[in-house]
């Protein structure tokens, strides 16, 4: 009995965009679930494939180049296969006990001798960032005629892919002391891929809703309690899916590698049935909490949209706002400016009005000083005019003032003066203790 069990899984490839694929995962130009990055620069590829050259390039080389393809004889059939897959491995409990070149030569050797020659195989890489050591190989099937071919190589039946393992146990398998693995055996290399998928989908984030904003100029926004009371449900149920995800998840990888181990002979096929059966039990699962998950990210976008509608509507009537005030305000400011200019003509018209009263005040107030100072002379001249007339009176000749008073009433005021002045220096006394008089006495 051999350390481990072989592995030989063959895929079709029917078009142009899953040969890109198959060159994106082998390449490593994506990210790989199950594959161990800090180990990538260990993969090896063993066949003579042109750096930078990608599968669909080389397929369309080999196309260009065939005898049946060239100068447009002839174009790909629309059911065509493009080219085969392979997977090629071991089970895992002969790693480190088999000699990795020595089996890889003796992989290609029989891809080769059973494929067309090395000219059609187009790539094959060794995997070495994986749990185990495998080999993906591109083989493009073209027959001798430089036709795509695949019936020819691998005959299109159960029967003939079954020989075909035990060419492959006879040549590869038996010279590394690997057993054959078990003949009809219902294992598919997709439902591994299935599962692993399932298992490295993360529980989506949930998003929560932003705290409720204003949603007019008045209304007060949500406080940090409220918001608080709201999410936390959700978040609990985001918990509570995440704790059911993890413990589905690591029941699930137990049961991918079951599967794996079945796929390489090591349980009986019964055992297989019903892990299978039980995985899709756990997919139906999965399945509900996804849609409950997607329940829940709906509900929150919808949130979400809701509060983004609020924000929207809230700027604009802002906007509204802020816009109405503004036109009062230079409503008012506008009525503000026309009450100044009346205010101002108003102003000029009365600071016009006072410098013109300022000028007359100033002329009156000279005028007023000289009538003052006219009537001072008139107090004076009415002095003398009474001393003169009680010193008249008092030597008997007041009958020739009454004679020139009437004179000056007739217009002779300064032939009148003079007389009065000639008489008034003749008889006014010249002593200082002359004592006049009272006038009222004298009249």
């Amino acid at each position: 009995m051999g350390i481990a069990k072989e592995i030989c899984r063959i895929e079709k490839i029917k078009s142009v965009g899953a040969l890109g694929g198959a060159y994106q995962h082998n390449l490593r130009l994506k990210s790989i679930s199950n594959a161990d990055e800090t180990k990538t620069s260990y993969n090896i590829e063993l066949t003579g494939r042109l750096p930078g050259k990608s599968y669909a390039d080389c397929f369309h080389d080999k196309i260009n180049s065939s005898p049946w393809y060239e100068h447009g004889n002839h174009k790909i059939a629309k059911n065509a296969v493009y080219a085969v897959e392979f997977m090629l491995t071991f089970g895992g409990e002969a790693s480190g006990k088999i000699d990795i070149d020595t089996w890889c030569h003796d992989n290609i050797e029989w891809l080769s001798s059973h494929f067309g020659g090395t000219q059609n195989i187009l790539s094959a890489i060794l995997h070495m960032d994986e749990r185990t050591p495998h080999i993906h190989a591109i083989v493009i099937p073209l027959d001798e005629k430089g036709k795509l071919n695949y019936t020819k190589y691998l005959g299109g039946s159960k029967y003939h892919l079954s020989e075909l393992q035990d060419s492959y146990h006879a040549e590869v398998g038996q010279l590394h002391n690997l057993d054959r693995g078990i003949k009809g055996s219902k294992a598919r290399h997709q439902d591994i891929d299935n599962f692993y998928s399932m298992v490295n989908e993360s529980v989506a984030a949930i998003a929560l809703p932003a705290p409720e904003q204003k949603a007019g100029l008045f209304k007060k926004a949500e406080t940090a309690i409220e918001y608080q009371e709201r999410v936390t449900p959700i978040i609990q149920h985001a918990h509570s899916v995440s704790i059911s995800k993890e413990l589905e998840n690591v029941l699930l990888k137990k049961r991918i590698a079951d599967i794996e181990h079945l796929q390489e002979g090591v349980v009986p096929e019964d055992v297989y049935n019903k892990t299978f059966s039980e995985l899709q039990e756990t997919r139906q699962k999965l399945n509900k909490q996804k849609k409950e998950t997607l329940f829940y990210q709906n509900w929150a976008l919808e949130a979400q949209k809701k509060y983004d509608d609020l924000d929207r509507t809230l700027s604009e009537k802002i906007s509204a706002a802020v816009s109405k005030s503004t036109a009062a305000l230079c409503t008012n400011l506008d009525e503000q400016k026309n009450k100044y200019q009346k205010l101002k003509q108003d102003f000029d018209r009365l600071l016009k009005d006072y410098t013109s009263l300022e000028t007359r005040h100033l002329v009156v107030q000279e005028q007023y000083t000289m009538l003052k100072e006219k009537t001072n002379h008139i107090q004076e001249l009415e002095y003398d005019r009474e001393l003169m007339y009680a010193v008249m009176d008092n030597n008997g000749i007041s009958h020739i003032y009454d004679k020139h008073k009437r004179d000056i009433d007739y217009g002779c005021f300064m032939s009148s003066r003079l007389e009065i002045s000639k008489y008034k220096s003749r008889h006014q006394p010249h002593s200082r203790h002359f004592q006049t008089p009272h006038r009222t006495q004298v009249r």
